[in-house]
């Protein structure tokens, strides 16, 4: 037990010392790169803010790179004092330097994996929105905006709502119904249109009905009129922004009402899966590390730690972003791609470590 908590301290003390060290280049050079945004009154605590919450996701991103990086550095280590000599000439195995630090990956899973969901994915962000504010309307802030187009349950019935109002109406509507051949059927026009007494039902208000029929053109005009459309308020709950800026409990909502809709949600049940997998991550790619840094004929202490953490590293970020887009391209089914480079890694580094016992 004395053992096993020298080394997990050891371990634990490396996988800080690493993560602190990576979020802080990181923010040291992306603070250089957008340094003129921050000008005028106010500009130290809008960029201390800013990059508090870039912090958080940093964090989150890079702490696999992180664990893999403190097994690496825990083996050296014992190499370096010749420690490990002594382990292995008492009997023991590799895998008693492995169990505390993989002890420690998994905390450290378990502790990114709830600062991703509920810290990194709200601080993302409000990042990306104060950011935008500063360029005065950038890219994230065009990304967040309302989404005002909605497909009906029937797919053959489209939705405009231009503006939200309070309890649940919205204002200058346009609902399109399609024939059966994608042909335009009958255009709705309102200024408002709010939930009505029955399920699926919705009250228009001073609008006009216009009907297709043939080649001819009939409009009605109402200042009030009932439409037994079908689709509840829960069918214009689709949220804007990007996925991995969502909590998990609002990204399986998302999955959900998207599939009842008939919308894409591959994106989604990949970043759900992925709140999970990539924290996970510092395990598998740590245990290969491991096993490199405990190899008999391996020369070095910390430069080479450091290159085989970048090597391994390059490796499960391009194996994890290959299965991932295959997961996004339906190749792979969405729920296991952010798992496979795991699982891959996870086999090749206890494998590498058998050899070594």
């Amino acid at each position: 037990m004395t053992l096993f908590l020298h080394l997990a301290r050891r371990a634990a003390v490396a996988f800080a010392g690493a993560l602190t060290a990576v979020v802080a280049l990181f923010l040291a050079v992306d603070f250089a790169e957008n340094a003129g945004l921050f000008r005028g009154p106010g500009w130290v605590w809008l960029a201390a803010e800013v990059y508090a919450n870039k912090a958080a996701a940093v964090a989150w991103q890079t702490a696999p790179a992180a664990m893999l990086l403190a097994a690496a550095l825990t083996a050296s280590g014992l190499r370096r004092t010749s420690e490990y000599t002594a382990l292995r000439a008492l009997g023991l195995g590799p895998w008693r330097v492995a169990a505390p630090v993989m002890a420690v990956a998994v905390a450290a899973g378990l502790a990114m994996a709830w600062l991703g969901d509920a810290v990194a994915s709200g601080a993302a962000a409000r990042a990306d929105e104060l950011v935008a504010d500063r360029l005065g309307g950038g890219g994230p802030r065009r990304y967040r905006e309302r989404k005002a187009w909605f497909r009906g349950q029937g797919l053959r019935r489209i939705y405009h709502l231009r503006e939200a109002a309070a309890g649940g109406t919205f204002e200058r509507v346009t609902v399109l119904e399609l024939t059966p051949d994608f042909r335009l059927a009958r255009r709705i026009d309102a200024d408002r249109m709010a939930p009505g007494g029955a399920p699926g039902e919705w009250v228009l208000q001073e609008g006009a009905e216009r009907r297709f029929e043939g080649e001819g053109l009939a409009t009605e005009p109402f200042a009030e009129r009932r439409y037994a459309f079908g689709d509840g308020a829960d069918a214009f709950a689709v949220l804007p922004g990007r996925p991995g800026q969502m909590r998990a409990a609002v990204l399986a909502r998302q999955i959900d009402l998207r599939r009842a809709l008939g919308l894409p949600s591959a994106e989604y049940v990949l970043e759900w899966h992925n709140k999970w997998a990539w924290p996970a991550a510092g395990i598998p790619a740590g245990l290969l590390a491991l096993a490199l840094a405990l190899r008999r004929d391996r020369r070095g202490h910390f430069t080479a730690a450091l290159l085989e953490s970048v090597g391994v590293s390059l490796a499960f970020w391009m194996a994890h972003g290959l299965f991932f887009t295959l997961g996004l391209a339906g190749r792979v089914p969405a729920p296991v791609a952010p798992w496979i480079a795991g699982a891959l890694f996870l086999v090749a580094g206890a494998a590498a470590l058998r050899r070594l016992a």
